[in-house]
């Protein structure tokens, strides 16, 4: 590690590994190092989430032992031996808290040295990547001890949960500042500005004369302007610590918005600017350099990928033989001869999975409470041309479908009705998997600020609460903490259970549930593409999540690595390297 670090980078994380992918490269905090390297900054990024670091700080009979109660629990839901299910939940709970217990022990630690190092190497600034829920209570957490050991050091949040919350972020007094939109730059302007100043005092009055008042920095596409401090896109440079005991998929910046930017429940009309695709040049020299290192699967970050847009990324990874597989999220929409023809050029060149936001069935809730764009016939057109699309060209492509339900309603249409034009649209469209979301109220989107008249009721500390919930799925949702809001009337216990019934509507239909693209993509290297692969899929990995092990995920992150090396050598500027070298490169 070099000496006189300018800035530590810290990636938060949860007691427990959430879904298949989080141990996925973190492609934002590499992205930023690389930059401020070649400025001559000195970074060093804390990444301790890692495949296995769920089973650090828990003891190996703690975790075998709930890994069999576990798949007791699972095998035996149905049936005449249910009991024994009930049995095994009751006999896992208790080692469920000592693990917990033990795991939380183990990330104090971890708070514990990474404050040690700020104050050794007296570290002028920290910014953490904050997540949601756990995450960022650790986060939290983190930055009070940081700065009540190091009282001159700048504490800086940023990531997908200052996307999402904004100025609440800071609302508690957490953090001394907070990054919403890309870092790169307004770090570098920190840094600089850092080392005009003696005291954090000083520097702060610093910003807040340039910059504004606020605390938070708006970025990029979050700034009124549309570019402040973001006129640049940066190809991380992965290091082999980055890649130790990590899923090789790379998330990759094809643009930044959305075309629409409508949707009364997001979070990403926060941006005041819509859809920039990012220049093919630039995305092909990333595709390149990742594949250099081995890696050949990749998630396109943007909240659409807009057809032309897709239909020209694919023209160039063909006409380059590039050979990668990826998946995006797109939007639906007509469909046509036209549509058609895009989507089999995009899966011959290696799109493998899509995910497509359908939010309802009901054509009306879509129109006046999502504000969606689109109608049923829309969603259903769109996943059947992409799935003829996949036929026609004899590979795979899989779309998993999300859904907001239960959802605020409209005079003259009950819950029911929705319900059942979701099973509807879901029966006709019959995508690989779906994803039934509860109706999030998230600051600065339309719902948040039409709450009353939907039918929300949030408490007076309601975004807090939210911020830091963590859904606890190893018990029943009797037992999960309490958040106070309501639906018209159903509380969150009785949101998570209307969401249980529409969930075992899907289940019944053969369709698995809360598979997302980065799921599929797993699955498919690890040779996994039925529907009944998937189900098998998600119990195996179910398996893990719940006892807190990583078994199974250690098993397919090992082939999806290899399967990967193997995809990036097939390239033709990468065939001189064997598959084992491309994976241990040095800068």
């Amino acid at each position: 590690m070099n000496k006189n670090i300018d800035l530590l980078l810290i990636n938060s994380f949860a007691p427990r590994q959430r879904i298949a992918s989080d141990a996925a490269l973190e492609n934002g905090l590499a992205m930023i190092r690389t930059y401020l390297e070649e400025r001559g900054f000195s970074v060093y990024v804390a990444d301790d989430q890692r495949v296995s670091l769920v089973e650090r700080g828990v003891p190996k009979w703690c975790t075998y032992l709930l890994r069999r109660l576990v798949k007791l629990q699972l095998s035996q839901t149905t049936g005449r031996f249910k009991f024994l299910a009930l049995a095994a939940l009751l006999l896992a709970w208790p080692v469920q808290s000592l693990t917990l217990r033990l795991r939380k022990h183990h990330l104090d630690e971890i708070i514990d040295n990474i404050v040690t190092l700020v104050k050794t190497e007296q570290i002028p600034l920290v910014g953490i990547k904050v997540w949601g829920g756990a995450p960022y209570t650790w986060s939290s957490k983190l930055s009070k001890k940081i700065r009540e050991t190091s009282p001159e050091t700048i504490v800086i949040a940023g990531g997908p949960h200052v996307k999402v919350y904004g100025e609440h972020v800071l609302a508690q007094g957490e953090f001394d500042l907070a990054i919403m939109g890309p870092g790169e730059e307004l770090l570098e302007y920190l840094l600089n500005k850092r080392n005009t100043v003696t005291t954090k005092v000083a520097f702060l009055d610093l910003v807040h004369r340039e910059l504004g008042p606020s605390p938070l920095l708006r970025t990029g596409h979050y700034h009124e302007q549309g570019d402040y401090m973001f006129h640049s896109f940066t190809i991380p440079k992965y290091r082999p610590v980055d890649m130790a005991d990590k899923v090789w998929f790379h998330t990759l910046i094809d643009g930044l918005g959305c075309t629409w930017n409508k949707c009364s429940f997001c979070s990403h009309t926060r941006q005041n600017t819509h859809y920039t695709p990012r220049p093919i040049e630039e995305i092909k020299d990333e595709i390149v350099a990742m594949t250099s290192r081995g890696i050949a699967f990749f998630r396109f970050s943007s909240s659409e990928t807009p057809l032309g847009h897709g239909q020209s990324i694919a023209q160039m990874i063909i006409a380059e033989d590039i050979k990668i597989n990826y998946s995006m999220f797109v939007r639906p929409g007509k469909t046509s001869e036209h549509v058609y023809k895009i989507y089999r050029l995009m899966i011959r060149s290696g799109l493998r999975a899509v995910f497509l936001g359908g939010e309802t069935g009901h054509d009306e809730i879509n129109d006046k409470i999502m504000n969606k764009g689109v109608v049923q016939k829309d969603i259903i057109d769109t996943i059947q041309c992409i799935k003829l699309a996949a036929v026609a060209e004899g590979l795979t492509c899989q779309v998993v479908l999300s859904m907001i339900y239960p959802c605020p309603v409209i005079p003259g249409i009950t819950l029911e009705n929705v319900f059942e034009q979701n099973v509807s649209l879901i029966r006709e469209a019959n995508p690989d998997a779906v994803i039934v979301n509860p109706p999030g109220v998230l600051p600065g989107t339309a719902w948040f600020d039409e709450r009353e008249k939907l039918g929300f009721k949030l408490g007076q500390n309601f975004v807090n609460e939210l911020m830091n919930y963590e859904y606890s799925i190893y018990k029943p949702v009797e037992f999960w903490r309490k958040l106070d809001y309501t639906l018209n009337d159903l509380d969150v216990q009785k949101l998570l259970k209307e969401i249980g019934r529409l969930n075992k509507a899907i289940i019944n239909m053969g369709i698995p549930i809360n598979i997302s693209d980065d799921y599929l993509m797993m699955s498919q290297a690890i040779g996994y593409s039925s529907k009944a692969d998937l189900f098998d899929f998600k119990k195996k990995s179910f398996v893990d999540i719940i006892s807190g092990t990583s078994t199974f995920i250690k098993q397919i992150t090992k082939t999806m690595n290899d399967r990967s090396k193997l995809l990036a050598a097939s390239n033709p500027s990468n065939q001189a390297a064997s598959p084992a070298a491309t994976s241990t490169t040095k800068e």
